[in-house]
């Protein structure tokens, strides 16, 4: 296993991707897409479940009232985003979640909330101008404000999963969203997204010292010659874990709500390294455990 700090893993990301390929109006377009997912989501799964639903899973009403709350504030934000680009603002899209039941309902909250965070924290390092980014961090603190109300007061987890947070570069977590999006409108703009093979870990709640699988369609993954890492991504850290025969083995000192992805290096993840999008890998942890970061 391999731990290298990084100020942010999002750094080399932004160099390879050289300044001319996102502006202020593009990341907005980001961020308003994935805005989108996420007001949906929460749309949906209130339309779908009931208080007594959730009075049947052992919830108090205070739960989905809370939850309202929360959906209330994702359409003030796609509202807000919406106004400011005006005619370049992209519309809602045709979306899918597998919402099965209330409990998949607040899983699937948890896991798009906790990644909407770190997008918000990685369009804050690409942005220019002060105002945008000033909205954006004021949106990203809310995020992170609904994403530790509901693992910690719904899920009974953690409320943080560090000292820091992880920040996620537009390729990384739109790769953790696309997946619930389908048809868009044909006049939505197009937004520099570099688009990877859908990583699969499994189990996704491990502890450390214990082998994953890594699901990859990648041919590449089994050539010999090459030698592919799991990257871990946990708030400024990323540690390393040599993939062989598809397994990897989980580091030491990793807490709450992390992301790893395959690359091809023990350099932080971004387009030079990257051979995967992005998975989410939970290590939940309670009052009385010492944090390792």
């Amino acid at each position: 296993m391999f731990r290298k700090a990084v100020l942010l893993a999002l750094a080399g990301a932004a160099a390879t991707l050289g300044q001319s390929t996102w502006d202020d109006t593009s990341l907005q377009q980001y961020l308003l897409t994935l805005k989108n997912v996420e007001n949906a989501f929460f749309t949906q799964g209130l339309d779908q479940f009931s208080a007594d639903d959730f009075a049947n899973w052992g919830y108090d009403a205070w739960v989905r009232n809370r939850l309202t709350q929360i959906a209330a504030h994702e359409s003030t934000q796609v509202n807000r985003l919406t106004d400011a680009l005006g005619s370049d603002a992209p519309a809602a899209c045709d979306y899918t979640f597998d919402i099965t039941d209330v409990g998949t309902f607040i899983d699937i909250a948890q896991r798009i909330t906790t990644v909407e965070a770190s997008a918000g924290i990685g369009a804050v390092g690409l942005l220019s101008d002060t105002d945008v980014k000033v909205s954006t961090a004021a949106l990203t603190a809310a995020e992170s404000r609904h994403a530790a109300w509901i693992t910690a007061s719904i899920q009974k987890r953690q409320p943080w999963d560090g000292a820091y947070e992880a920040a996620l570069s537009p390729d990384a977590a739109y790769s953790l969203l696309s997946t619930y999006i389908g048809n868009c409108p044909d006049s939505n703009p197009e937004i520099p997204i570099h688009s990877y093979p859908a990583l699969d870990v499994y189990p996704g709640d491990p502890t450390a010292g214990d082998i994953v699988y890594v699901s990859l369609l990648l041919k590449a993954l089994k050539a010999p010659s090459k030698t592919f890492y799991l990257a871990w991504l946990d708030g400024l850290d990323v540690q390393y874990s040599p993939i062989e025969n598809g397994q990897a083995t989980v580091p030491e000192g990793l807490d709450g709500t992390l992301y790893v992805a395959v690359v091809s290096s023990q350099d932080p993840p971004s387009a030079k390294n990257l051979v995967s999008g992005y998975a989410v890998v939970q290590f939940p942890f309670n009052s009385k455990h010492t944090e390792s970061n």
